[in-house]
This record gives structure tokens, C-alpha cells and sequence, in this order.
């Protein structure tokens, strides 16, 4: 475990983590270095206190580059600076986005609200596939709204896939009773057309979409709330 750091004495080199497009956009964890010796790097887990970096990992380029190689994280080709309460995250174009912490959550939140409005109309239009497609994108955007969940669970009812319907209501229990969880369930299914189910990918002549559902950091399945820097 490295010792603390200033965040005035640091620089973002990256993120602890590679993103699919269909895990976008997402928070990413940043990769730190000091900005006075560029051989010491550091990973998460690490947490922030009052403009500190606390109980981070301490690698080096050696470990850095072996871990890029091997997909675990991402690497600029230049830096930034590290600052107090900004956040780090990627969007849908694979473009890295550096914001004051609640600018960037808001514009998350937005990402994920108008993803959610588009997969209830692909819903409501028969189109299925979008509607998955845009309730994963809100997931990544923001993961504490209970919609997207209820809307892939809708898909799972209609495709009388039940095994797919609970996981969505078990990942959603953090978020919302089960009893609303199902009413809000209720309300997308009796929405949906069911002229787009032919169209669905997933087993052959079975009608249904896999058991999982993209989130972001999909190793660790947590948004990295530790990311938020001050």
C-alpha cells in the first residue's frame, strides 16, 4: 500500500479499466502518477481524503504496461492534471470526460434519463433489441435508476424468459421494493409490442435474450464511487 499523496502532486496517466461501446458511458477509476517521479504510478482501490490519495497500490511502468497489455487498464498518450472534486469518465464516443463532480453526475443522469425515455418508446414500437441496447446504455450511465432494469425485465416477461425476469428484480432490489419494482415491470410489459420478439438475438428458436445485463466495469460490477477526487 503506497503512502498518501497530494492530488496537487499528481497526474492522470489513465483508468483502471477497458470499456466495450456496449458499456458506455461509464465512470472510470483513475490511473495516477506523481508528477515528480514518473516511475510511480498508482491503482485503485484507493479512497480520498480532503485532497489526498489514500491506501492506493503503487506499481510500476514494468506493471503498467503488462496490466495495459493484458486489458486491465487504459493508458493515455498524454496526461492530465489530478483535481479536487472532478471525476472521470468515459463517453459513448470512447472520449474521456474530466468535470467537477457534480457537473459530471448530472450530465450522466441526463444521459441515462434520455436513454431511458428511447428504450420505452422501442419498447412501446415493437423494437425490442433497441430497447435492450438503450436500457443498457442508461444502466452504465447511471446505475442507482431502477427503469432500465424494469424495462429489461419487461423484454424477459414478454419472451416469458422468468429466469432473466428475477435476475433484473434481484439487481434492482437496492434500488426499489419488489412489489413497486413489479407494478413498474407491469406498466413497460403491457406496453410492449410483441412483433418485435422474432427479431431478438439469443438461442435459436427460443426466444430469449441472455440471463446477464451490462454494467458499468463489468469485472467488478461496482461504479467506483471512490473515483470522485477531493
Amino acid at each position: 500500500m503506497a503512502s498518501p499523496c497530494n492530488l496537487a502532486d499528481l497526474e492522470i496517466i489513465g483508468y483502471a479499466n477497458t470499456f466495450a461501446e456496449t458499456m458506455l458511458p461509464s465512470v472510470a477509476p483513475p490511473v495516477f502518477r506523481l508528477k515528480a517521479e514518473p516511475g510511480r504510478a498508482f491503482l485503485p482501490p484507493y479512497s480520498f481524503s480532503a485532497g489526498v490519495l489514500c491506501n492506493a497500490t503503487e506499481v510500476s511502468v514494468s506493471e503498467l504496461e503488462e496490466l495495459r497489455d493484458s486489458g486491465e487498464i487504459t493508458l493515455f498518450d498524454g496526461v492530465l492534471p489530478a483535481r479536487i472534486g472532478f471525476e472521470l469518465w468515459v463517453d459513448q464516443a470512447f472520449e474521456c470526460q474530466y468535470r467537477p463532480f457534480d457537473e459530471a453526475r448530472q450530465e450522466l443522469a441526463r444521459i441515462a434519463s434520455e436513454a431511458i425515455e428511447q428504450a420505452a418508446v422501442a419498447l412501446r414500437e415493437g423494437d425490442l433489441p433497441r430497447a435492450e441496447r438503450l436500457a443498457g446504455i442508461a444502466i452504465s450511465a447511471d446505475d442507482r435508476k431502477a427503469e432500465p432494469l424494469a424495462i429489461k425485465a419487461a423484454i424477459r416477461r414478454s419472451l416469458g424468459n422468468k429466469l432473466g425476469e428475477r435476475l433484473m428484480a434481484e439487481l434492482a432490489t437496492p434500488l426499489l421494493g419488489s412489489g413497486l419494482f413489479d407494478s413498474l415491470v407491469s406498466q413497460y410489459a403491457a406496453s410492449a409490442r410483441s412483433d418485435g420478439l422474432s427479431s431478438l438475438p439469443g438461442i435459436p428458436g427460443s426466444n430469449r435474450l441472455p440471463d446477464t445485463v451490462a454494467q458499468p466495469g463489468q469485472d467488478s460490477k461496482e461504479r467506483p464511487d471512490t473515483a470522485r477526487q477531493g
